[in-house]
């Protein structure tokens, strides 16, 4: 079993789980009475114009399965600093058993920064996920292409849509790229990182970013810590670059964030 099945059946369990002490239908209830937002400010915050420097989706992440415990900090504190050093949206993995997340985490940071695009980082393939997300206050959810079907693709993306929250659906390969123009989406994420062997290759944004129709935002995901490295993403046309472990793990992760944006 690879590192991706072992997160994922790990996740199943939990989901099962989470859904005894919340239904299905009561979750659904719940997110009925939340009030009905009008824009995908998301999508609008990481869409870049040629004028403009690349989009920041700052990461709130502790811990990875390769590297265990990367920091130990306080999660508000740091979208603090995200925000004021002028990220232009905030990634917050949820996923607990791997990755150290938690559902609380997106709900506060969420909470103190209304304004800015909070997107739901995890391994979500249950249409539960995605009314929980919604509940959680999230703008965007991730959907992954590896661990999904191309029908379970389409389904949760126009769910995700349809509650008003933008979806940043990832891929790594030509495969997952397949799924992403079936399902229509307009953002996809390249992972750099190969999920079933947690290798990253840069190179896999470059050999992907030109088969992506032009009219799509793109982000490049894992791996980035360099300015050089924000300079070529830039020159293919990339919109926006999702860091974490290289801003978690500076001694200045606003100055981190600022040297990656404006160089």
């Amino acid at each position: 079993m690879s590192i991706l099945e072992k997160i994922v059946e790990k996740k199943r369990r939990r989901v099962e789980e989470q859904k005894n002490f919340l239904s299905f239908e009561e979750i659904k209830e719940k997110v009925r009475a939340l009030p009905q937002r009008a824009d995908f400010i998301f999508f609008s915050k990481i869409k870049r114009t040629t004028s403009e420097p690349i989009k920041i989706i700052a990461e709130i992440k502790k811990a990875s399965p390769l590297k265990g415990l990367l920091k130990e900090y306080n999660v508000e504190q740091m979208a603090d600093v995200y925000v004021s050093a002028g990220a232009d949206a905030i990634s917050v993995i949820t996923e607990e058993d791997f990755f150290s997340g938690k559902t609380d985490y997106l709900a506060k940071i969420k909470a103190k920064h209304p304004d800015i695009p909070v997107l739901r980082k995890d391994f979500i393939f249950d249409e539960y996920q995605i009314y929980e997300s919604k509940l959680l206050g999230a703008d965007a959810i991730l959907l992954i292409a590896d661990i999904l079907s191309d029908d379970e693709c389409s389904f949760l993306y126009q769910l995700s849509k349809s509650l008003m929250m933008d979806v940043l659906f990832e891929i790594h390969d030509e495969e997952g790229l397949k799924k992403a123009v079936h399902a229509g989406v307009d953002i996809i994420g390249i992972n750099n990182r190969d999920l079933k062997t947690l290798q990253i290759d840069l190179s896999t944004t470059f050999k992907l970013r030109e088969l992506i129709p032009k009219n799509k935002v793109v982000v490049s995901e894992s791996g980035i810590s360099s300015v050089e490295e924000v300079r070529k993403l830039l020159k293919i046309g990339v919109d926006a670059i999702l860091v974490g472990t290289s801003i978690v793990l500076s001694d200045n992760p606003q100055e981190q964030i600022r040297k990656l944006k404006y160089f």
